[in-house]
């Protein structure tokens, strides 16, 4: 995890690219404070002037009167400038993360959201960045205000009283060791009050997303108590939190009150010895508080401070995290011609120290149907990842039409496929718009005529709104419909290669037997990939590769499969023939 000073520097480079604002944001506090520091020395030329008792005392009094509401008025207004320019700032540096983070999440690996719970990541994006947020637009104005109060007062009780000044700076550093050893603990806790967040909204959204699992096996009690001990040790942690940060305001306030009472008595004690006038004793009693304030600001704000830098933490930690190799702009595109593909000496592991596919070398024919089974893990999905290059390789190479995939761009790879997964997905938006993702181009007819094909249309007209109904908002749809769509989308997108998941497991069967028959529409011409586990969907498949722990233990049609007494028989008469 980057120490607090690094995630401060880093926060200050993205705020140093806007640097006009930076320096109207240091203009409006150097002058701010300034004309609002010059008030209490014209306070005491009042004080002296009454109790002076010279002549054309009332004209010089309202003189005085009237210098003093100017100077206060412009002083408002330059901190409202300095709050206006602090916010713009602020929301600059939000945008420009909120930006870098979502383009850094779509260049991540696919291992990294296999690894990473979706809650974590949310809880970067949402939480993590609105207590970013909040903690600048709070601590750049009391930061630049801080600073200049803090010399501007300074100097102004230096041409009035040395030894008080003197006094005040002995003192400074008991105020700044407290805040210092206070504001440390605190740091800690809040940092790991942000991970357990993250932990927390992770295991909340896996929740909720399975709500209708966990009430089918009566897992509710489960959960409750794990939240509970979850939300449990998150609330530990934010009470230390607030109680340290709590300890920072009250202790440097009675350090500062203390401070202020022994300057009251130095300075009395000047002024009758003549060497301070009474204006100037109040002059200098002003300035001691105004000294104390920028630090009693900077540890009010503490909390939100040490809040906004562990959440800053937790996003540059994301942000460092080592993306795709990036890819030379000259690198060429995939030109499918034929569709043959081959896999040559190809290793690979998730866990380097676990190795699952070992020396895999395999031909697949051109415009050929694939049916991929096998036990579960036995690598039927990683082996079409790797084709789709969602990994990289440890070893060996896959080429499509002669063309070694790993000297492509990843884009044109994934773009050669057409993909339907037995996990749906489709974003809130309008049925057309979810439909016409895939293909931009696509006219209303051509999006309707697939829907036909697939058996969609009849249902997408019974919804109020037909092809207009937004998903998610005014209806609910089954996951067949979903899925339904999810086909006819890719039918749509008109890819020159197929991979089907168990693409018709969430579909009634007489729907299926038609949507199989779009499909065979579909896949002639193209070289196809169907991972099955209802080994009756891929009887008329040209190749069936039989998987077993990372292996292809058997290849062949159904018929020579059937001959021999292998693993695809057992799973064949396994599902028809159970014991």
């Amino acid at each position: 995890m980057p120490r607090p000073n690094s995630t401060f520097s880093l926060l200050m480079q993205r705020m140093l690219q806007s640097p006009y604002r930076l320096l109207l944001i240091i203009v409006f506090a150097i002058s701010g404070n300034i004309l609002m520091l010059s008030g209490p020395k014209l306070i005491g030329q009042v004080i002296d002037l009454l109790s002076l008792n010279q002549g054309r005392v009332e004209l010089e009094f309202i003189q005085l009167l009237i210098i003093l509401a100017v100077v206060y008025l412009l002083a408002s207004i330059l901190h409202w400038l300095l709050g206006l320019m602090s916010s713009q700032v602020s929301a600059k540096v939000i945008f420009g993360l909120r930006t870098d983070i979502y383009n850094h999440l779509d260049k991540m690996p696919l291992s990294f959201f296999d690894s990473v719970p979706y809650g974590s990541v949310t809880s970067r994006i949402s939480t993590d960045m609105d207590q970013v947020n909040d903690g600048l637009i709070s601590g750049l104005p009391q930061l630049f205000s801080g600073i200049v109060s803090l010399f501007g007062s300074l100097y102004f009780m230096l041409i009035i009283s040395w030894q008080v000044t003197l006094l005040i700076l002995f003192l400074t550093p008991i105020i700044m060791f407290v805040s210092r050893i206070i504001s440390r603990s605190s740091y800690n806790m809040y940092s790991k009050e942000a991970e357990q967040r993250g932990v927390l909204n992770s295991m909340a959204e896996e929740t909720i997303s399975q709500h209708a699992l966990s009430r089918t096996l009566q897992a509710e009690e489960q959960f409750i108590a794990q939240y509970k001990e979850m939300n449990s040790e998150l609330y530990n942690y934010g009470q230390k939190a607030q109680f340290y940060s709590s300890l920072t305001n009250p202790s440097t306030r009675l350090i500062n009150a203390i401070s202020y009472i022994l300057c009251g008595f130095l300075a009395s004690y000047l002024a009758l010895k003549g060497e301070l006038t009474v204006g100037q004793v109040g002059s200098l009693l002003f300035y001691a508080n105004q000294f104390s304030k920028p630090i009693n600001e900077i540890t009010d704000i503490i909390t939100q401070l040490q809040a906004a830098l562990a959440s800053a933490d937790n996003i540059f930690n994301l942000l460092a995290l080592e993306t795709e190799t990036t890819e030379p702009g000259t690198m060429p595109n995939l030109n499918v011609k034929k569709g043959r593909i081959e896999f040559k000496h190809v290793y690979f592991s998730y866990d380097k120290s676990q190795p699952l596919i070992k020396n895999l070398n395999l031909t697949i024919p051109e415009r050929s149907k694939i049916a991929i089974v096998g036990p579960t893990g036995a690598g039927k999905t990683t082996l079409v990842n790797l084709l789709m290059r969602f990994y990289d390789l440890d070893g060996g190479a896959i080429y499509i039409d002669q063309q070694k995939i790993a000297d492509l761009t990843r884009q044109s790879v994934r773009r050669g496929f057409g993909m339907v997964l037995q996990d749906v997905w489709l974003f809130k938006g309008t049925i057309i718009e979810n439909l016409s993702f895939a293909n931009p181009a696509a006219s209303r007819a051509e999006i309707e005529k697939v829907c036909e094909k697939v058996e969609a249309d009849q249902f997408i007209r019974r919804l109020e709104h037909g092809y207009e109904t937004i998903i998610g908002e005014e209806t609910t749809l089954s996951q067949g419909q979903k899925q339904l769509l999810t086909i006819a989308r890719v039918m749509l997108q008109d890819p020159p290669m197929l991979i089907l998941d168990e693409a018709t497991s969430d579909i009634d069967t007489v729907t299926e037997m038609r949507v199989q028959k779009a499909f065979h529409e579909m896949m002639k011409g193209r070289t196809s990939f169907v991972i099955a586990h209802r080994l009756s969907t891929i009887l008329d498949a040209d190749l069936i590769l039989v998987m077993q722990n990372g292996d292809i233990v058997e290849q062949g049609d159904f018929s020579s499969l059937m001959q021999n007494d292998g693993l695809f028989k057992h799973l064949y008469e396994s599902q028809f023939n159970p014991v």
